[in-house]
Formats: C-alpha cells, structure tokens, sequence
C-alpha cells in the first residue's frame, strides 16, 4: 500500500490522533509508544511527519537524562527514515537534540554521520544567531547559536575521526559559520586545524599566525605548537601558551607536551610539569594515563624546578618572533590604569610622538609597572582597535607632565590643573584629556566636548592612581 494513500492515513489516524492527546497531557513517553510500532514499519505518510517528528523531540527532551545511547539514536534513526530534512522549526528542534544528547553519549554517537543523515544545508537564518539573556543581578550571558553548537560538537569528532572525506565535506560548512558568526573565537581554531588535517601544514601555520594577531589567547599558540615541526619553536610556543594559561584543569595536554619536549634538555622542568598534571588530575579525581607514569619514571631521581613560571618567560622569544616577525616593535610609555564603560580595568600605554594609545588587560607585568614606565610594545591594529600583542620592559622611564602649559600649576599633592586634547574611546559617552584623564559622562554631555577639542581641566588623583577629572574650566 503506498503509505501516502488517503486509505494508509485514514487508517493511521486513530494511533496518530491518540498519541496526539497524550501529547498534550504530557504523557510524551505513552505518545512515542503508541507510535513505535509504525516507526519500525516505516509507514509514516508525510502527511503525518510533522506531529509524529514532534513526538521523537518531546520525547527525547523529557528523557535526555536517562536514555541509553541505543534508545537515543534509535529514536533520531526514526525521525530520519520519515523526516524530509527540510528547513523547519522541527527539524532545528531536532539538531538541538541531537547535539545535547551527543555530549551525553560522545563515545558511541557517530553525530558526523548524523549530520550528513541530517544536512547541515538545511540549517536556518535564525539557527545562526546567538542567543543573549539577562541575570537578575544584571549580568549579561551570551548563548552560542546552534550552528555554533553543531560546529564545535563536529569539530570534537573530528579530533579523533578526521579522515580526509569527513574534513573536506564539512570544511564548507566551518567556512559558512566564520562568514555569519565573525565573533566566535574558535572558528578561525577548527578552520586552521581543518587544512592541517588535509596535509597543508604550512597554510594551517598561516591560519594560526593571523588568529594570534586578534585573539592571543593561550589555546591558539599551544596548537601552534602542537603542528610545528622545529622542536625550539615548539617549546617557546608552548612556554608562551604557559605565561598565558587559563584554568589548571585546561592544560594537561600542554604540560605532557611540555614535559616530553624536556626529557632530554631540561629534566627539572619536565619533572615540574610531571608533577603539576599529577596534583590536578589527583585533585579533580581524574584518571592517569599509563603515558604519564612512562614519564615520570624517566625522571626519577629529578627534583622538580622550583623557577617554573621564569623558565617559560624567558623562552617566549622564539615564539612571539615566529608569530609576530613582520609586526614592528614601538616604544610605548605606561600611562596608569584606565577603566572601561563596563567597569573593567585596563593599563593605557601611549606613544604621543606617533598617536598611538593602547589599552591593555592588566598583566602581572603591568600591574607592578609604575607611571613612566618604557615598554617595547607590538601593536596591531583591527577594526579601528589597537592590540599589544607582546609587551616587555625597557627598564627606562620617561617622566610624564601632567601640565603642558608652564601656567598650570600643582595646587595640592592631589588635585593639579592639566590642558590637553579630547579623546574618545570606541564606546561609551565619556572621554579622556590627552588619553590618561578620566572625564566622565556627566563632565562631558555638559560641556558638549568632542574630538579634538583643547580644554582645562582640574583632575583628582584617585586611590587606586588613577586621575579623574572633577571640572572642566572655561
């Protein structure tokens, strides 16, 4: 019988109608039952694909918490032998799914054949949005899209299944989330990794070099490193990814490769990072690898370095001249600390000779850093934004003036009167006098301040060294 036969969906209603009505009393575990039956038949008309596909989603979403992994794709194999896999709510709800039942169940779900079952074409406009919510203490948290979702579930795959077939058929789509979704900053990562996996090297290294340029994060350089091939550059990539790590519990991978790169050169260090994977692993109730054992006991005997943190920044050259040898280096004055519009510390380094103003995060470097201060500093320039992308000392200073004008004079160790130009950071309403004085917003809207303008001012010095303009003079 053609199961699109008015007769075949005739005879189905009374099974799709019930399961309909246990739907909506929430009964989804009794709706998908009844219809068990005719999943296994394969006899879902397509007049009947969008309430039984409803079905398989509730059903899945009610129970992703205790479903086997064999009841789970059972369930999605359903949907697949009957869904027309076109653009739809549905269909989106399904991805949904499927991508937080992949994380549940990673060892035996095979989410690239899902996709491919699935067709990532039929992703919509709105799967490609990110999705941003409000605490109710104010805090604002940004959701990725599902694509963005979908992206990152594949990429994992493909660490561990990247045959050439699977990369060069999803390398379109990773291409199409970079195109839509130009803040992720782990595309441009799987990208990078992507030509690796084809066997261009030398265009991953390429990839990875023009990511450190916007997005120095210690993730990029220590993938670097894992895909050069010259073993001094490997180690300062990595000593460089070091002097920037994130959480403790990130970084396993980084100290074994660390540590096997020392066996022979430096078995302190290597001893160190032995034992610094050890204690994390110890403290979260992670498994050893057998691997971290064969280290170790070739490194009996080895008293572990006590100069960790030094060893990484003096063997950071070799990398940041491998990333950054076409960017020239500027000598860059420590301004003091500014704040930005949403509250967070930045250092300001300047250059007034050559108009360039940077913020930078607060490193420990800079934090100890006085006023006056020199740094060679590579800055780089994007989207109207300037990046230090490596900073180091001079161990010289200039003195900087607070008055330009031989007129303007100290009235007190706090307060002192400036004249200097106004600057505008990015965003935000307020502004800054010669790009070290704070003028906040009110300060600003009231005296219809721009760009450019020359003004004078009185300034406070703050306790945390800051200065802050309390009036503008007319």
């Amino acid at each position: 019988m053609d199961i699109n036969s008015k007769e075949h969906i005739h005879a189905l209603s009374p099974d799709i109608a019930k399961a309909y009505k246990l739907g909506k009393e929430q009964k989804y575990d009794e709706a998908y039952q009844v219809l068990v039956p005719h999943f296994e038949a394969k006899e879902i008309p397509t007049y009947f694909e969008e309430p039984c596909g409803w079905a398989i989603y509730r059903y899945l979403k009610k129970n992703e918490n205790r479903l086997s992994s064999i009841e789970v794709r059972k369930a999605l194999a359903f949907y697949l032998a009957f869904a027309s896999c076109k653009p739809s709510t549905l269909h989106s709800c399904i991805m949904i799914q499927a991508a937080n039942l992949e994380k549940k169940h990673e060892d035996d779900f095979r989410f690239i054949e899902f996709c491919r079952m699935w067709k990532l074409e039929s992703l919509q406009e709105e799967d490609f949005l990110t999705d941003k919510i409000t605490t109710d203490s104010g805090k604002s948290i940004e959701f990725q899209s599902l694509a963005e979702n979908v992206a990152t579930r594949l990429y994992k795959e493909l660490k561990k299944r990247h045959t050439e077939e699977f990369v060069n058929e999803l390398f379109p789509f990773f291409e199409t989330i970079k195109k839509k979704c130009p803040n992720n900053r782990f595309i441009g990562m799987y990208i990078a990794q992507l030509y690796y996996w084809q066997g261009n090297a030398d265009r991953a290294i390429t990839e990875y070099k023009k990511l450190l340029r916007t997005t120095p994060e210690w993730f990029i350089w220590k993938h670097l490193g894992d895909i050069c091939e010259d073993k001094g550059i490997r180690i300062s990539l990595y000593c460089k990814a070091m002097t920037l790590m994130g959480k403790e519990e990130y970084i396993g991978e980084l100290r074994l490769n660390l540590a096997k790169l020392l066996l022979d050169s430096n078995k302190e260090q290597a001893a160190y990072e032995i034992e610094q994977y050890k204690k994390t692993y110890r403290d979260n109730g992670w498994k050893i690898g057998g691997d971290v054992y064969l280290l170790q006991n070739k490194l009996l005997g080895i008293t572990p370095s006590a100069q960790a943190k030094l060893f990484y920044q003096n063997n950071i050259e070799k990398a940041e001249e491998f990333a950054y040898n076409d960017i020239p280096v500027e000598e860059l004055t420590y301004s003091g600390i500014v704040t930005n519009r949403v509250g967070k510390e930045k250092a300001s380094l300047i250059n007034k000779q050559k108009n360039i103003f940077v913020r930078t995060a607060l490193t420990p470097l800079l934090r100890t850093a006085a006023i006056g201060d020199i740094f060679q500093v590579r800055v780089y320039e994007h989207q109207n934004r300037k990046i230090a992308l490596t900073i180091h000392p001079t161990g010289r200073r200039n003195i900087l003036h607070t008055d330009k004008n031989p007129q303007n004079k100290l009235e007190d160790s706090e307060t002192c009167t400036i004249s200097g130009k106004i600057t505008f950071p990015s965003q935000g309403e307020f502004c800054f006098i010669d790009h070290q004085y704070f003028v906040p917003e009110k300060l600003t809207k009231a005296n219809h301040l721009k760009e450019g303008d020359t003004v004078k001012a009185k300034a406070k010095k703050m306790s945390d060294g800051r200065w802050r303009v309390v009036s503008i003079i007319k």
